[in-house]
């Protein structure tokens, strides 16, 4: 069973969270407190950590040399907040045992009082899969599997005469964001998920998704009505940059407030926000531009939204 229904998508506000910096140049508990704290305090919807536990030396130069563990870190954020969301954009499924992530995870939906969302995704980095000791080329199986027994195990009392609890909150779970933005991840959210979760997507990939879903909701028996599509881009408001429509949310304030009413129109229901990473011009964000950028966010983009 599926969580419910999403509702039309032109009757509600689109909802924006901000990616904790846990990882990369400011990452400290310090940072992760101020700005957890800070996004409830001005009543943006949702908090989010990303996933990495082994880096290589080139890697390192995207997410940086300290990164904090993800569910730990979520963890933390809910327990110093009281309403905001708290989520995982993205889970890779194949790195930990399903029943493990099952009980962090349903853990945190009770301990918030229902406040998680799930994000979840197969993985992409073949040098942290060897790391890791985990299957690369058979992830998106992998990565099935363990995504239908993570929802076993959410939604039924007993699994293999086992006991399971706490279960979540949230019934009959947390939503499910599933990442990835080729076919397999699409197919993999219509199959298994509530929400589809690409990473960075243009106005015209968003669309072709949203026209996959329509094209293969039947096969699962889902109706596309029912899945949602939220994503993750980087932000920023710079007039001195061009309007590119590759970065729809950086650049001119026109262009960018276009972008939010262009992907709201195409159904896009929640999107989170990256302040301080995903691309070259954030490189060098400080935690007082980040409160800026959320002050803009909150006071002058959501509420047209």
């Amino acid at each position: 069973m599926s969580a419910p229904v999403v509702q039309a998508i032109h009757n509600i506000a689109m909802e924006i969270g901000i990616s904790l910096p846990h990882f990369r140049h400011l990452a400290s508990t310090e940072a992760i407190r101020r700005i957890a704290q800070y996004a409830e305090a001005i009543g943006l919807d949702s908090i989010w950590v990303t996933d990495h536990i082994l880096l290589t030396d080139a890697q390192t130069k995207r997410f940086g040399t300290v990164f904090y563990e993800p569910i730990a870190t979520l963890s933390y954020a809910a327990a110093i907040t009281h309403r905001v969301r708290v989520g995982t954009t993205a889970i890779i499924l194949p790195y930990r045992n399903p029943k493990v992530t099952a009980k962090q995870l349903s853990t945190i939906d009770t301990l918030s009082g229902g406040r998680l969302i799930f994000g979840c995704a197969a993985g992409w980095s073949e040098e942290e899969f060897g790391a890791l000791g985990v299957d690369f080329k058979n992830r998106g199986a992998v990565s099935d599997a363990y995504l239908r027994m993570i929802k076993r195990l959410w939604t039924e009392p007993r699994i293999d005469g086992l006991q399971f609890e706490p279960r979540p909150v949230q019934k009959p779970h947390p939503p499910i964001w599933v990442g990835g933005n080729s076919k397999r991840g699409i197919r993999r959210a219509v199959e298994l998920g509530d929400y589809w979760h690409p990473t960075r997507p243009t106005a015209e990939e968003v669309e072709a998704g949203k026209s996959e879903i329509r094209n293969i909701a039947e096969r699962f028996g889902r109706n596309p009505a029912e899945i949602g599509i939220t994503v993750r881009e980087p932000f920023k408001i710079d007039e001195r940059l061009p309007a590119d429509q590759d970065k729809p949310f950086i650049g001119p304030r026109s262009h960018v407030m276009d972008s939010f009413h262009r992907f709201k129109e195409l159904g896009v229901s929640h999107m989170v926000v990256d302040l301080f990473y995903s691309t070259s011009m954030l490189e060098h964000e400080t935690l007082d531009s980040m409160i800026q950028a959320m002050d803009v966010l909150a006071r002058d983009i959501r509420p047209g939204l």
